[in-house]
């Protein structure tokens, strides 16, 4: 019998690993492994996860919202809108040169540790996301975007082009 109860969030983290690590698996697919506990634990975790990742040489894919620990975590960052990957890179390539006007918003939404941010009102994507049942025509991101081009992102879905060795974008800015 079992008490998750008793344990706290960061307990339950580590005992979901541990029980991924019974079978000495290749591969583990981390969806918010950390986004249930707090900021000390998940630092702990991360670099449990790095650790495991390097000793056991055991292939992640690390799922989040959380951009910042993705590039600590992460050998390759995929940014994915309603479904569709919009840029894949290397961390220091997607995090410190955004091309996607969506990854540029997710990079922009990451806090920065300096007092006087609370005071700075960050911009934000406008308008909600769509329904990913009733996908918008042209590049998912279209409705939203700051960059919109009239006549061609609504038209057709923007493929994956390599703009950098290594860094790949879906974005009618770069084709």
């Amino acid at each position: 019998r079992s008490y998750p109860h008793l344990l706290s969030g960061g307990q339950r983290q580590r005992v979901g690993i541990a029980r991924s690590l019974v079978l000495r698996p290749d591969y583990i697919m981390a969806d918010e492994a950390i986004s249930m506990v707090d900021a000390s634990s998940r630092a702990e975790i991360l670099a449990l996860l790095k650790n495991l990742q390097e000793t056991y040489g055991i292939t992640f894919l690390y799922i989040t919202h959380d951009i910042a620990t993705a590039r600590y975590f992460a050998h390759r960052v995929a940014v994915m809108y309603l479904g569709h990957i919009v840029e894949v890179g290397t961390p220091e390539a997607v995090v410190e040169t955004p091309l996607h006007p969506y990854t540029r918003a997710l990079v922009t939404a990451v806090p920065e540790p300096d007092p006087a941010n609370r005071l700075r009102e960050r911009p934000v994507v406008p308008g909600e996301p769509p329904n990913p049942l009733s996908k918008p025509s042209g590049c998912p991101f279209h409705p939203r975007c700051p960059s919109f081009i009239q006549g061609i992102c609504e038209v057709a879905r923007p493929t994956l082009k390599e703009v950098d060795p290594g860094h790949w974008v879906a974005c009618y800015l770069y084709l």
